[in-house]
């Protein structure tokens, strides 16, 4: 990914466009969601799917060290809804 700074110009509506370049190196030259925060005085820009990527894997951490998965999650709810059934 490259580090270069480009001056940018916000409009009166907050519009900014984001360089060819830049918007490259992140994978968002077709367009796409991405997420914005202030983060120490900062606007960071982000794809929603690094943000969302970044999130599980520590819900996949989190998980790991607790005993709990998605098939046990899974397997739960399926002995609970024969419960129902009977």
């Amino acid at each position: 990914m490259s580090d270069e700074t480009v001056m940018v110009r916000v409009s009166e509506t907050g519009r900014i466009s984001i360089p060819a370049k830049q918007r490259k190196a992140v994978g968002l030259e077709d367009g796409g969601v991405a997420v914005a925060r202030v983060d120490n005085g900062e606007i960071r820009i982000r794809p929603v799917r690094t943000v969302l990527a970044e999130l599980q894997a520590k819900v996949r951490r989190h998980l790991a060290n607790s005993g709990e998965s998605v098939d046990r999650f899974l397997a739960d709810r399926h002995d609970e809804a024969s419960r129902e059934d009977r």
